[in-house]
């Protein structure tokens, strides 16, 4: 039992993510907001918003104001049909700067929500915002545990703890088979060529896991199962390379031989990940969409919060440990078919 702690300790972690990535709701969040009136200065409109896990009915001291070049207009009258359903009216605005308003709608059970870029007008004249307004918010944030809200993601918000955690098992496993490919070629005992290979064909299930997972989510926030993305191709490329790796393996009959060029092989196609996985998609001006990447904030900046990532490092623990543990598995299983043959 004080040998199989880490492996009672993986299989609570996944089961906390599990529980967790299924069970805890999002926060309350808007999802859209459509204006009556394409301008907005011809005269009153209505702004109809749709929530998420919203309490528009429940909360009190409710309100809500467009936002213009931080100016706010608060609204003249606040209509909530459900909990998730408003109507709002407005006096006719123009803008300050941009043709486009950002909605903010609070009350005590919700805090303040904001939807940047809700509604944008045909208005070309600037310098109409009339009358301003100071909103009268009583509570700024919700006090209820939940999940953040995010545009775009949405509920697939939750795949973050399975699709991430592939990526980084995937690498650790390849990062203990270039530890032992060079330990290999320092002094060529078949053992950590034996250790090395099974860690890469562990790693392999991961990394076609993550790109399933990934491209799930892609069909869910960008809309398609695979663009254009430089980490990607990247990964695309990586895993290519390390299939390769396999049947290159497989087609060396000599023991000696097939350890020394699978070695050689790991160590540039673990170097060429590396470039094309954690360097290139960092740069500034590559075109990337991942979080952390192409000049994007990374999801710590602005996903990650207080709530979100005490799960989402449980789920990499966990993930990873799992790994491992199937890892030891295979290696065990060929052992044993290496002594019987033998």
């Amino acid at each position: 039992m004080k040998r199989n702690w880490w492996k009672i300790f993986c299989v609570c972690l996944l089961f906390l993510t599990l529980f967790a990535g299924l069970l805890v709701p999002l926060a309350p969040g808007l999802i859209t907001a459509e204006s009556s009136a394409k301008s907005t200065f011809s005269g009153p409109f209505t702004v109809k918003v749709f929530g998420y896990n919203t309490h528009f009915i429940d909360g009190k001291n409710a309100g809500a104001y467009l936002i213009n070049n931080g100016v706010n207009v608060c609204a003249t009258s606040f209509r909530a049909i459900d909990n998730t359903h408003l109507e709002l009216d407005f006096p006719p605005i123009t803008p300050l700067a941009e043709p486009v308003f950002s909605l903010s709608v609070y009350n005590d059970v919700d805090g303040k929500l904001i939807m940047p870029s809700a509604i944008s007008t045909t208005d070309t004249t600037r310098g109409g915002i009339v009358p301003t307004c100071r909103p009268d918010v009583k509570v700024e944030k919700q006090d209820h545990f939940a999940f953040p809200f995010r545009y775009i993601l949405y509920e697939s918000m939750r795949n973050l703890f399975f699709h991430v955690p592939m990526w980084f098992t995937m690498i650790a496993l390849l990062t203990w088979a270039f530890w032992n490919n060079l330990r290999f070629l320092k002094g060529f005992n078949l053992k950590y060529d034996q250790i090395a290979n099974e860690a890469v064909n562990t790693s392999l299930v991961f990394g076609i896991l993550g790109l399933i997972t990934g491209s799930l989510w892609a069909r869910v926030t960008w809309g398609a199962w695979w663009v254009d993305d430089v980490k990607l191709n990247g990964t695309a490329i990586t895993m290519l390379a390390y299939l390769a790796f396999t049947v290159l393996r497989n087609a060396i009959p000599d023991e000696q031989k097939r350890a020394r060029v699978s070695a050689v092989y790991s160590i540039f196609a673990f170097v060429m990940m590396i470039v094309l996985i954690g360097i290139l998609p960092r740069l500034q001006g590559t075109d990337s969409l991942h979080p952390g990447n192409g000049g994007n904030p990374a999801f710590s900046n602005y996903d990650l919060d207080s709530t979100l990532r005490p799960f989402f490092y449980a789920s990499v623990l966990g993930w990873i440990l799992i790994g491992f543990w199937i890892y030891t598995i295979r290696l065990r299983i060929l052992k044993i078919k290496t002594h019987y043959e033998k």
